[in-house]
């Protein structure tokens, strides 16, 4: 073969691989389309489905003020039901001033702002659990066929745009009636579970990583003890559920509590947050404990004050991300109790709860309709609460992540 013919082929391989190259990217970027595809989709869905067109016949007035006249700040509520109350012919201090009258008011209307009401923007309304829902489209198809929509309403009724995702929301409590329903007592439980959740899991699991990595013996016991952790990681989290039911509900006698629910989801969590410690504190460069012992700094100087700040940003990290995912966990916590409906907020670690997946999975069950749009209400807000919690963890790394 002659220098030029070598040189041909050559290039032709050259040009082959880098095909071949383009080609094996193009390859690793699909699912890479895809995933942020299927992500879109989502939160499209969800958030589309939290606006709702309604025919409405209103069981006491068609009353409503622009948001000018209804907005008084702190004080909007109060403001707008006394006008309510006005158009009602009834006397506004006859309720808002007895306690017990103004919580049977609350339990049985809610203050919305409307973003439309018969052509109208953004219309402050009091409505009531005997409203009656005649139709109720979704927001895309209410603005297809707006005009048809318009046909229909009769008289005594209303044509409202209605954010299912308000203010409301999130201070109502769990109800069989779609507009009264809100997160207020599962959004106290997932506060108090996750807070025992952090208090139990976070000593523990780091000392755990702190023990492994600096001060135990290279021996058959540490390495069964290690290769167990790794292997709980992957449990699914319907055993934890398991494991709690017999041990925190029934041997322990906690019951149903938001105590059951902590340790349990402690459980869960804690090989994640041993290992993400453990990867944290094997990444402190041995040359800064070497300079620290050099310095005669003793073994637990060394691992306070050099090995732990230099690992804090990896511990916090896995820390949030491990958190994140109990908050999501619906499986383990319908094992060990967590109810559908509780009349009071939870009070203490030795009270009953909800949680906010739990919350969501009743109101999906539910045939009424309009509970798909007060369960993508939840969806949402629980997909914006673990958003805050992946960004903090990503602010958190690149803030406190050192290079050697």
């Amino acid at each position: 073969m002659s220098l030029a013919q070598r040189s041909d082929a050559d290039r032709r391989r050259q040009a082959a691989k880098r095909a071949r190259g383009r080609a094996f990217v193009a390859i690793t970027f699909v699912p890479v389309v895809l995933a942020l595809a299927l992500v879109a989709t989502l939160f499209t869905d969800v958030i589309t489905d939290t606006v709702s067109w309604q025919i409405v016949e209103p069981a006491q007035t068609t009353a409503s003020w622009s948001f000018a006249e209804g907005f008084a700040g702190l004080g909007t509520w109060e403001h707008v039901v006394e006008m309510e109350l006005e158009a009602r012919g009834v006397d506004p201090s006859t309720i808002l001033e007895d306690p017990e009258e103004r919580r049977k008011f609350r339990l049985r209307n809610r203050v919305e702002l409307l973003w439309s009401l018969n052509g109208e923007r953004l219309r402050w309304v009091v409505t009531n659990s005997r409203d009656d829902t005649v139709e109720d489209y979704g927001y895309f198809e209410g603005l297809r066929e707006l005009d048809a929509i318009r046909a229909e309403v009769g008289e005594g009724q209303e044509l409202r745009l209605n954010p299912w995702l308000d203010l409301a929301f999130f201070t109502k409590n769990a109800s069989r009636t779609p507009v009264m329903a809100g997160l207020g007592n599962a959004l106290l439980g997932t506060l108090w579970v996750i807070g025992l959740v952090i208090l139990f899991s976070l000593p523990i699991g780091v000392g755990s990583a702190i023990y492994l990595e600096e001060y135990a013996p290279d021996n058959r016991v540490t390495r069964f003890i290690e290769l167990n952790i790794r292997n709980l990681a992957g449990v699914p989290s319907v055993v934890y559920g398991i494991l709690g039911l017999y041990a925190f509900v029934r041997v322990f006698e906690f019951g149903p509590t938001v105590l059951s629910a902590a340790l349990t989801l402690s459980l869960l969590i804690l090989p994640v947050v041993i290992i993400a410690s453990r990867e944290a504190i094997k990444a402190v460069p041995p040359s800064l404990r070497e300079a620290s012992y050099g310095l005669g700094a003793s073994k637990w100087q060394t691992t306070s004050r050099v090995v732990l700040p230099n690992a804090i940003a990896g511990i916090t990290t896995g820390m949030i991300l491990a958190v994140a995912r109990a908050i999501g966990e619906t499986a383990p916590l319908l094992l060990v109790g967590a109810a559908a409906f509780i009349p009071r907020a939870p009070d203490g670690p030795l009270s009953t709860y909800t949680v906010v997946p739990i919350q969501i999975y009743s109101w999906v069950a539910e045939n009424d309709v309009e509970f798909a749009h007060v369960a993508s209400a939840g969806i949402l807000t629980l997909l914006m609460v673990l958003l805050v919690l992946y960004g903090a963890a990503f602010y958190l790394r690149r803030r406190f992540e050192r290079s050697w």
